[in-house]
């Protein structure tokens, strides 16, 4: 399940994963946010946690995600900043890795630094006209 992190500054989604993710749950959380930046031309900034209840994900969801960022190319330029949140060793490696490939700005912090992540995140930039009131 991703459940919604309402801590985080304006601006900025956070959420946190609990238990085993699944394709209902990216298709009901990540989806809608994703179908609304693309019809509003919005960017967006996005604080995922997978903290000590995180178990992990299926191949379901794995596919989910996929086949979302085929079905719309444009994605990467929509977001402004992701922030993974995690102690897990080979998430955080394999993240750092995939921020090396992104076209915005990634980082890894610990759980411990939850709110070092989302004031990072509050303080890009705004990438967009709309975002800066152009």
């Amino acid at each position: 399940m991703l459940e919604t992190i309402s801590t985080v500054p304006e601006g900025v989604v956070g959420l946190r994963a609990v238990g085993v993710l699944d394709r209902a749950d990216f298709a009901s959380t990540i989806e809608p946010i994703v179908e609304e930046a693309i019809r509003l031309h919005r960017p967006f900034r996005l604080l995922l946690q997978l903290g000590p209840d995180y178990v992990g994900f299926t191949a379901g969801a794995a596919w989910e995600k996929t086949g979302m960022w085929l079905q719309h190319p444009t994605i990467p330029r929509l977001v402004e900043g992701y922030a993974l949140v995690s102690d897990i060793g080979w998430v955080r490696e394999l993240a750092h890795l995939a921020g090396a490939l992104l076209p915005f700005p990634m980082r890894v912090f610990g759980n411990d630094r939850l709110d070092d992540a989302a004031a990072w995140l509050a303080s890009l930039p705004a990438t967009s006209p709309a975002a800066t009131g152009g």
